[in-house]
C-alpha cells in the first residue's frame, strides 16, 4: 500500500525549463527549507507553485 507522500507526489512529466527572479533572501529561505527536508530547489519550487495555482483554482 502507497504511504501518504507517494499519493500527494504528482504524476511524472516531461519538465521545461522556466526562467524568473526572486529576492535573494527567499532563495536562502527556498535552500533551507530544502536542506532541512531533503528535497531539491527544483521540487521544491515545482510544488510551491503548484500549490499556489491550485488554491487559486487556475
Amino acid at each position: 500500500m502507497p504511504d501518504a507522500q507517494e499519493k500527494s507526489d504528482p504524476p511524472a512529466e516531461d519538465k521545461v525549463l522556466i526562467s524568473g527572479r526572486v529576492r535573494a533572501s527567499v532563495r536562502k529561505r527556498m535552500k533551507i527549507f530544502a536542506a532541512k527536508n531533503d528535497v531539491n530547489l527544483q521540487d521544491l519550487l515545482d510544488a510551491a507553485l503548484d500549490e499556489y495555482l491550485t488554491k487559486r483554482k487556475a
